[in-house]
């Protein structure tokens, strides 16, 4: 016979399991297919729960949305911690590893672009609580170029670091134009590279 405490810990397990499935088909849907064309209908019906499951777990379709780009923040950092952070005391060779990463990553196929920039074009108005985590995002990669700009010890780190950030942001976005293999993502590499230079030989 189960107990008071046994039935609320089952309870418990139960309502993560269906805010896991629920947002695991949420992350998938809005990042293939669009955060605004996909319902809560849509929702519910993937991940096989009702409705007042969802709304137990997230206050609105905003809540899951913001929900959604933390956990890709989060996710993204710890990625990029465990893969470049072996390249701290070497610079260049950290640079050289982000960029080729990014080539590999945005020619592959399936591939749809940045999700914090896909959530830009789909909300263009900032006071979207989605906003936050965005642009928490950005100014946090370009803090990270900055730094490696610095230790690279160019005249202008400033300037480097803005020039790989474009470098960055308009390969995610080529990616949804002419992307693949055959694309201009390849080059980001060959043209981080450039940019070091022209900022060394400054």
């Amino acid at each position: 016979m189960k107990t008071g405490t046994g039935r609320k810990i089952e309870g418990q397990a139960t309502t993560k399991l269906a805010r896991d499935k629920i947002f695991e088909v949420a992350a998938d849907l809005f990042y293939r297919r669009g955060i605004r064309a996909i319902g809560v209908e849509t929702i519910v019906k993937q991940a096989g729960v009702a409705k007042i499951s969802l709304y137990r777990n997230f206050s609105s379709k905003d809540d899951l949305i913001v929900t959604y780009l933390s956990e890709r923040n989060d996710s993204f950092w710890r990625q990029w911690d465990e893969s470049f952070g072996r390249y701290n005391n070497d610079p260049l060779a950290q640079l050289r590893a982000i960029m080729s990463y990014l080539a590999h990553r945005t020619t592959q196929p399936g591939y749809r672009g940045c999700p914090f920039i896909n959530y830009c074009a789909e909300f263009p108005d900032a006071s979207h609580p989605g906003h936050q985590v965005v642009e928490a995002n950005k100014r946090e990669m370009r803090r990270r170029l900055l730094d490696i700009a610095g230790a690279l010890g160019v005249a202008r780190p400033k300037q480097l670091a803005d020039g790989l950030l474009l470098l960055v942001e308009g390969t995610y976005a080529i990616s949804q134009t002419l992307g693949g293999r055959k694309g201009p993502g390849s080059a980001i590499v060959k043209a981080a590279e450039a940019l070091v230079d022209a900022e060394r030989a400054a």
